[in-house]
């Protein structure tokens, strides 16, 4: 039997080097879309398996800006009252981040209890919480009988002391101050007409009073009451069906602090670091507001996770110093606070995307045992390592 010959064109020397370039074209895009992406996640499975060697080197960075002292001169936002925040936010987050560490990792407790008893100490320094003395005209510790918001300071402040209990019990000057701060942020949410209270005068912002609401639910755990279930109960229903967007499943930014109207869009910054907070407290409407950030405004750029600060149901904004900058209509800040809302509700695989974005913007390097993010500086530093550390509900049940 004759064997049949199937002879194919030879190709032209012009050929094969269209074949080679397209081969070569497609090698480039697959490393294009890998390489950068594994490169900046390569910790990010380390770091969802809480293993030291990756998570304290951040933590001993944090701690060498705490030791070091943060300053509003060390931010340059063009405002004094945000350089002023900038500081406070930076020892608020902080002491998060570095608490939250202890209670993943137990064994840490003496190298950090120090750094975060610094932070809590800082809070309550009347020079740190002078930018909110100034906006009210009045001290926000001084005036804990009065009926004025100061629902940013107190919020985070009560948030910090509440999960403090949680790795030190026998603080009693800290006790002292949740109990009394709880008292008045309780009452203050009570008598409101809306539900909420201002963080300014005439400034009402719903993620501010998810760290109020937070910070309640943490204080009863600590006391081992229900003081406030039914205030609890009753501020997650109304936030529920009052200042979440319909469509976009988002929480308004800002509301009219007479009428609960919203003043601002829905937003990522503070829907992303509202289902921190709410963890605390509501951990069902936290994960309800983390299928939104997924849903209306995830997104992602070759394999980097990136969040949208708009939905697409409403005309888009600039940003602001909450947002960070909004580039092509991402947002900054809602992409880093989405960190702990998907460490928080267990999806390693967004974690694992969104903490490679933070690498890459972040510019991060390390010397003496110590990370650093560059472009984060203290406050940004503090951030990450409070997101990385998040749990759900502040750890115990």
């Amino acid at each position: 039997m004759h064997k049949i010959r199937y002879d194919s064109p030879q190709m032209t020397p012009k050929q094969h080097r269209r074949r080679g370039q397209l081969i070569a074209l497609l090698i480039f895009l697959v490393a294009l879309y890998t390489l950068p992406r594994y490169w900046c996640g390569r910790q990010a499975a380390a770091l969802w398996s809480d293993r030291p060697a990756a998570i304290e080197p951040l933590a001993r960075g944090v701690s060498a800006w705490v030791g070091g002292g943060v300053h509003d001169s060390d931010f340059h936002t063009g405002s004094a009252l945000f350089n002023a925040e900038w500081t406070f936010g930076s020892y608020f987050m902080a002491g998060m981040g570095l608490t939250q560490l202890v209670l993943r990792m137990p064994a840490t407790h003496g190298r950090y209890l120090p750094i975060i008893d610094k932070c809590v100490d800082k809070l309550l320094h009347n020079s740190t919480r002078m930018f909110d003395t100034n906006a009210w005209k009045e001290d926000a510790m001084r005036s804990l009988k009065g009926d004025k918001g100061h629902a940013a300071y107190l919020g985070d402040l009560n948030l910090l002391l509440g999960l403090y209990r949680q790795v030190n019990r026998d603080n009693a000057r800290f006790n002292n101050h949740n109990r009394r701060i709880s008292r008045a942020l309780a009452r203050r949410l009570e008598e409101s007409d809306i539900g909420l209270i201002e963080t300014y005068p005439g400034q009402v912002y719903p993620v501010d009073n998810a760290a109020v609401i937070g910070s309640l639910a943490l204080f009863d755990r600590a006391e081992g009451s229900a003081r406030h279930r039914k205030l609890l109960a009753r501020w997650g229903e109304h936030t529920r069906h009052r200042y979440v967007h319909k469509d976009s499943g988002l929480l308004y930014q800002a509301v009219d602090a007479s009428t609960g109207e919203p003043r601002d869009k829905p937003r990522a910054s503070g829907t992303a670091l509202a289902a921190y907070f709410l963890s605390f407290s509501h951990p069902a409407l936290s994960a309800q507001l983390f299928a939104a950030l997924k849903e209306s405004v995830g997104t992602s750029f070759l394999g980097f996770g990136l969040v949208r600060e708009y939905p697409s149901s409403v005309k888009g904004g600039k940003g602001d110093i909450d947002s960070g900058p909004v580039v092509f209509g991402l947002s900054f800040s809602g992409t880093g606070f989405a960190i702990a809302a998907a460490r928080i509700h267990g999806d390693r695989g967004l974690f694992a995307d969104l903490y490679s974005t933070a690498y890459l913007m972040g510019a991060p390097f390390q010397e003496e045992g110590r990370r650093n993010f560059v472009a984060g500086g203290p406050l940004g530093n503090a951030i990450l390592l409070a997101m990385i550390t998040a749990g759900p509900g502040g750890y115990t049940k």
